[in-house]
């Protein structure tokens, strides 16, 4: 949930103000209401959103929720949310720590369209830690876990009612930040995991007088984690408190585009990366399991070359509906591994030509002008997209495929190898799909065709080597093959 992201940044914004020494002061108290402030906006400590009081040698922070969302005019209901509240203590030479034990339970009530919707959403065992000492490498860290989360969700719409509920367990996110090696910005890593997770969905029959019916959802564990490498995350910093100084003017601030222009490249490296075990789902007339499905996300930031990398890891995967075909389960990927990575120059000068755009801060789009001059300068810029040794396995078919292609003056080159241990079980599934479902002796002759075009490597798979000429010639396996132009 995203609230795990954002929580330990904005509760720790108020640990940048200036340490001083023992006993807390109402003058300390009154430096970290106004760095709040220059993040969030003064109405949080105007409204009375935020706010800090000196306590020992400490500062007791409090955010009253229930004002915050008041001040958002939701639409009408009842919302029940408690304030949270953690303590800030300054130490020697600008150090400080934060810690915090108690998340508040939330309850609402509202109108849905035809009804009334409710809900609550509870914490258990919450914990925040961190600790802010300059005189460390690793000067910013912080630890926020749950021990439970449970939620209830009800509608009741034109007489019929519908329940959510979700529960997760162990949850946990810890950050850490330091200076960038290169001196420039500052390097964050993030982590984040929970053991369990269980969500059901009851909804009204669609049958008049039928039973509820019934959605389960369930996996064991989620890891996933990011850095960034290079963040600038003071000159971020200083757009973010600038768009806030202005947020009520009426047109974009002119010092916008500068401010941002000296962010850039905003990041030197991001890499992200996601884990899901032991996924069940079950529905009335379906399931669907899955062992393992992992995602990773590689992006530089607006540089003079800027790169892209993607990876996709599927295992184990079965699907089963009463409403497919049973020759379906055949196509279903058992597994997949999937990896792309792009690459081309210029990404610097597409964010210039993006901030000289009249539109840009004010509507929030890009006129046309600008995104072809965009999409003119990455073509211009050597474009080179390329497929690491990936798979697809279905019990009918293993299959392999690599390569990579550019592009250069417009013209687009590349070379691709793809490879299948047979296609003979693919092809008598085809034949025997054809007996009931005449469209599939389409593809038995597209299959048999692309079986003529391979030839059989070492191992006895069959490969095809496709090649892509600048002049957009292709060839299999060196046979030309015809392409309209």
């Amino acid at each position: 949930m995203r609230y795990r992201r954002l929580l330990p940044i904005l509760i720790l914004c108020g640990m940048s103000a200036g340490a001083r020494a023992a006993p807390a002061t109402a003058r300390g108290a009154h430096d970290i209401e106004q760095t709040y402030a220059a993040y969030l906006g003064h109405a949080v400590i105007d409204e009375g959103i935020v706010s800090v009081a000196p306590d020992g040698d400490s500062y007791v922070v409090t955010w009253n929720l229930q004002k915050a969302v008041e001040l958002a005019a939701p639409p009408p209901g009842e919302l029940d949310i408690g304030a949270l509240t953690y303590r800030l203590t300054p130490g020697p030479g600008g150090a400080w720590t934060l810690k915090g034990e108690h998340f508040p339970k939330i309850a609402f009530e509202g109108r849905a369209d035809k009804g009334q919707a409710s809900g609550a959403l509870d914490l258990g065992g919450f914990q925040v830690e961190g600790v802010y000492d300059p005189a460390l490498s690793e000067f910013l860290r912080s630890t926020t876990s749950v021990e439970t989360l449970q939620g209830a969700f009800q509608i009741e719409d034109s007489g019929q009612r519908s329940e959510f509920s979700l529960s997760e367990d162990g949850l946990t996110l810890e950050a850490r930040v330091k200076p960038s090696a290169e001196g420039n910005g500052v390097d964050v890593a993030l982590a984040q995991a929970f053991k369990a997770m269980r969500e059901s969905i009851s909804t009204p029959s669609p049958d008049e007088g039928g039973d509820p019916e019934q959605m389960t959802y369930a996996l064991t564990s989620v890891v996933g984690g990011a850095s960034f490498e290079g963040l600038r995350a003071r000159e971020i910093g200083e757009v973010w408190t600038y768009l806030v100084a202005h947020a009520d003017d009426s047109a974009t601030p002119p010092e916008l585009k500068t401010r941002i222009q000296s962010a850039l490249p905003l990041w030197r490296d991001i890499d992200a990366h996601a884990e899901i075990h032991d996924l069940q789902f079950n529905m009335p007339r379906g399931s669907a399991t899955l062992k393992t499905l992992a995602e990773t996300l590689r992006l530089t930031g607006f540089a003079a070359k800027g790169s892209v990398q993607f990876g996709l890891e599927v295992e184990d995967m079965a699907v089963k509906s009463d409403l497919a075909p049973p020759w379906l389960d055949a196509f279903w990927p058992a597994s997949v591994s999937l990896n792309l990575s792009g690459s081309s120059d210029g990404w610097d000068e597409a964010a210039r030509i993006a901030l000289q755009d009249p539109q840009f801060g004010d509507k929030g789009d890009l006129s046309p002008r600008t995104q072809d001059e965009i999409a003119a300068t990455l073509a211009a810029g050597h474009p080179k997209l390329t497929i690491a040794p990936s798979h697809v396995k279905t019990p009918a078919l293993d299959m392999t495929f690599e390569g990579e292609a550019s592009a250069e003056a417009g013209a687009a080159a590349g070379h691709f190898k793809v490879t299948a241990d047979s296609l003979d079980k693919t092809i008598a599934l085809l034949v025997e799909i054809g007996k009931t479902e005449p469209d599939a002796q389409n593809a038995v002759f597209a299959v048999t065709f692309l079986k003529g075009l391979a030839r059989t490597g070492d191992d006895g798979r069959l490969v095809w080597e496709v090649d892509v000429a600048g002049g957009g010639e292709v060839t299999v396996n060196g046979t030309p093959m015809p392409v309209g132009r």
